[in-house]
C-alpha cells in the first residue's frame, strides 16, 4: 500500500490535531516538531508530511575504487546509430567518471527514415540526457505527435489513440454512446481530428497549452543521429571509426577484446552491443538463444519513401491498413515519411512497392528494410549488454523502438556496478527487460487479431492465427466489462498484474474499443447532456487552436514556450514528473 498516494490531495486545516497536541509540549520540543513538519507558509504544522520522505538520500551510482583491478571504468559502445549514441550519452550524463568510447563503421549506413516516439522519450531527451530544447528544435527540427490515428477496425472511419487517453477529460463511454466511436473522448483526440495543436495566438504573443497535453516527437533519423554525434563529441565521448572484424572471448560469457578490420585490438571493461540486427557480440559471439515473436507478429519487411505534404503537418502518426500489413505516415517539416510494413510470405517486394506507390502516388525512391520481431533470451551476459536491435526488435507499430532504447539505456546506467567484484544484478535486468519486450509483443498482437478493416488473405490469417495468449487473461476481463480503466480498483489491479503494459489500461481500452471488440460497455453514469456540454467546450478550444505548422513556428520563435513545458512544475513534462519517473 502506498500511503503517499492515499494522502495525495489531503491537506491540514488551520489548527489540526498535531497543532493542538504540541500545545502540551515543552517549547523546545514543540519547536523541533514544527521545524520538522512545517505547514504551508510557516503557519502551524503539516501532519500529512509524516507520510512523505523528508530525509535526503545520496546517489546509488557507485564510483570505482582506486586500485581495484576489476573496476568498471572503460565502456566500449560497439555500434553507432540512435542506440549507440543515446546509450553513450546516457552513460556520460549520469556517470561522468566513466571513460566512454563509441566504435562505429561509416560503411554501415544509417536507415534515414522518420521515427515516431512516445511521450516518455521527450522527458528522456530533455531531463535525463539534458538536451537543450531550443537546440534540438534548431538542429533536428522535430514535429509533434499527439497520438496515433488508426485507419483500423470495422468500417472506413479512423479512430484516435491520443497520448492524453488517461485523462478521460471529455469521456470515453460518452463518446461511444453519443456517436459510436472513441473519438473526441479527450482534448488531444479532438485536436488530432482537427489537425491542430493546443497553441493560440492571443494578441502579439502565442499562448500554449502543450504543457497540459502530453505529446511526443517525430524525428528524422539521419538528422537526429548527426546531432547526437556532435553532442557526443562535445560531451567528451571518444569516437573510433572502425569495422569490427572479430570478437575474442576469454571465457564462455566474457569478451577479452574486439579486433578491427585494420588490425587494432580494442579492450574495455564493459561492452555495449549496439550493432543492430547483426548483434555481433550478444548474438554472434556469445551465441545467446533467440526467441522469435513470429507466431504473433507476421510482418518482416518494410518499403519506405518520402512524399510531399504541401506544407500540411498533421499532429499525429498515422497507421493505415494495407493488403498485407499497414503503412505509417510520419510528418517532418519538409515532407511525410511513408513506410509499408508487410509480410514477405503474403506478397513479394515488388508487389509491396506497387501497392504503396499506387495507394500514395508521389512516393520518392522506395527503399527496402528487412527485420525480424523477437528478442534474445538475455540482454546482459558476462561483460556484454545488448541495447537496441542487437537485443530486441518488434515491427514499428506503436513506435516502441526508441522507447525501448531509452528504457534499456536507463536500466544499464541505473544498475551498472562499480566493479565486477560487486554483486551483479544481471538476472533482474534480464528478467525485467524481457518482460518489457514480451508486453510489447502482446500489445501489438491485439492490433492484428482484431483488425477487421480488410478481408485479404493476410488479414484473415491474422484474425485466425495471431497468438495473443499473453494477453488472454486481460481480454477475458475486458469481455466482462469495459472500459477497463473505469472498472473498480481491484479489477484494475488484477488486470495490470496479469498483463502489464507500457501503455496501461487506458491504452488497451483505446485499442480494443477503437476496433470495436465486443464487450459489455459500462453505464454512462451521468446524463448524456453533461458529456455533450464537455464535448462542446473541448470543441471551442480546438476551433481556436493553431494548425500544427503555425504552432511549431511559434515554438521556434518563442523559446520560453519550451521552458514552460520543461521547467514548470505543473507540466506533464516538468521536473516534478521527471523526478517521479527517475529521469532527473
Amino acid at each position: 500500500m502506498d500511503h503517499k498516494n492515499l494522502a495525495n490531495g489531503l491537506g491540514s486545516d488551520d489548527r489540526n490535531v498535531l497543532d493542538r497536541l504540541l500545545e502540551s509540549f515543552p517549547d523546545a520540543d514543540a519547536a523541533g516538531v514544527r521545524s520538522w513538519l512545517p505547514g504551508a507558509g510557516g503557519a502551524g504544522t503539516d501532519p500529512m508530511a509524516l507520510l512523505g520522505a523528508l530525509a535526503a538520500t545520496g546517489s546509488d551510482h557507485a564510483r570505482p575504487v582506486d586500485g581495484d583491478p576489476q573496476a568498471i571504468r572503460r565502456i566500449g559502445v560497439i555500434g553507432g546509430g540512435t542506440a549507440g549514441y543515446l546509450t553513450a550519452l546516457a552513460l556520460k550524463a549520469k556517470r561522468p567518471w566513466l571513460d566512454v568510447t563509441l566504435v562505429e563503421s561509416t560503411s554501415i549506413p544509417i536507415i534515414g527514415v522518420g521515427e515516431a516516439t512516445v511521450s516518455y522519450f521527450t522527458l528522456f531527451l530533455h531531463h535525463y540526457l539534458g538536451i537543450d530544447a531550443e537546440e534540438l528544435y534548431a538542429r533536428v527540427r522535430p514535429t509533434w505527435k499527439l497520438g496515433i490515428k488508426f485507419d483500423w477496425g470495422p468500417g472506413s472511419d479512423a479512430f484516435m489513440g491520443p497520448f492524453d487517453w488517461s485523462a478521460d477529460s471529455v469521456g470515453l463511454v460518452g463518446a461511444i454512446k453519443s456517436h459510436g466511436s472513441i473519438n473526441g473522448s479527450t482534448l488531444g483526440s479532438a485536436m488530432m481530428g482537427a489537425d491542430r495543436a493546443p497553441v493560440y495566438q492571443v494578441g502579439q504573443d502565442p499562448v500554449s497549452l502543450m504543457k497540459y497535453l502530453p505529446f511526443a516527437y517525430h524525428l528524422d533519423n539521419a538528422r537526429l543521429v548527426s546531432y547526437l554525434t556532435e553532442l557526443a563529441e562535445r560531451r567528451g565521448i571518444h569516437h573510433v571509426e572502425a569495422t569490427i572484424d572479430d570478437v575474442v572471448l576469454s571465457g564462455e560469457e566474457w569478451v577479452d577484446h574486439v579486433r578491427t578490420g585494420d588490425g587494432r585490438d580494442l579492450s574495455f571493461d564493459l561492452y555495449v552491443d549496439c550493432t543492430g540486427f547483426r548483434s555481433r557480440l550478444l548474438g554472434d559471439a556469445l551465441k545467446t538463444p533467440y526467441q522469435s515473436f513470429g507466431s504473433s507478429l507476421f510482418t518482416d519487411r518494410a518499403v519506405t519513401g518520402n512524399i510531399e505534404h504541401g506544407g500540411e503537418i498533421v499532429p499525429y502518426t498515422q497507421a493505415t491498413t494495407m493488403n498485407a500489413g499497414w503503412c505509417w505516415r510520419i510528418p517532418t517539416r519538409e515532407d511525410d515519411h511513408r513506410g509499408y510494413v508487410y509480410s514477405s510470405a503474403a506478397i513479394s517486394d515488388d508487389e509491396a512497392v506497387d501497392e504503396l506507390t499506387t495507394r500514395f502516388p508521389g512516393i520518392k525512391n522506395p527503399r527496402l528494410v528487412k527485420f525480424r520481431s523477437g528478442r534474445y533470451e538475455k540482454a546482459w551476459r558476462g561483460n556484454v549488454v545488448g541495447i537496441g536491435n542487437s537485443y530486441g526488435f518488434v515491427e514499428p507499430l506503436e513506435s516502441t523502438g526508441l522507447l525501448m532504447i531509452a528504457t534499456e539505456a536507463l536500466t544499464l546506467v541505473s544498475s551498472l556496478p562499480a566493479s565486477w567484484a560487486d554483486p551483479q544484478p544481471r538476472d533482474a535486468v534480464n528478467i525485467g527487460l524481457a518482460q518489457h519486450w514480451d508486453a510489447i509483443r502482446w500489445l501489438l498482437s491485439i492490433h492484428y487479431k482484431f483488425n477487421t478493416r480488410l478481408d485479404t488473405p493476410f488479414w484473415k490469417e491474422c484474425r485466425a492465427l495471431t497468438d495473443v495468449s499473453g494477453f488472454q487473461p486481460l481480454l477475458d476481463i475486458y469481455a466482462a466489462g469495459a472500459p477497463l480503466s473505469r472498472r473498480n480498483a481491484v479489477v484494475q489491479d488484477l488486470a495490470n498484474r496479469v498483463a502489464p503494459s507500457f501503455f496501461g489500461l487506458y491504452g488497451i481500452d483505446c485499442l480494443l474499443l477503437g476496433q470495436q471488440v465486443p464487450t459489455r460497455l459500462l453505464e454512462l453514469g451521468e446524463p448524456l447532456e453533461q458529456w455533450q456540454a464537455r464535448s462542446r467546450a473541448a470543441d471551442s478550444l480546438v476551433a481556436r487552436a493553431l494548425p500544427t505548422r503555425q504552432a511549431l513556428e511559434a515554438f521556434d520563435a518563442f523559446p520560453e514556450l519550451n521552458r514552460q513545458l520543461l521547467e514548470d512544475e505543473d507540466s506533464w513534462a516538468g521536473p516534478q514528473i521527471a523526478r517521479r519517473m527517475g529521469l532527473r
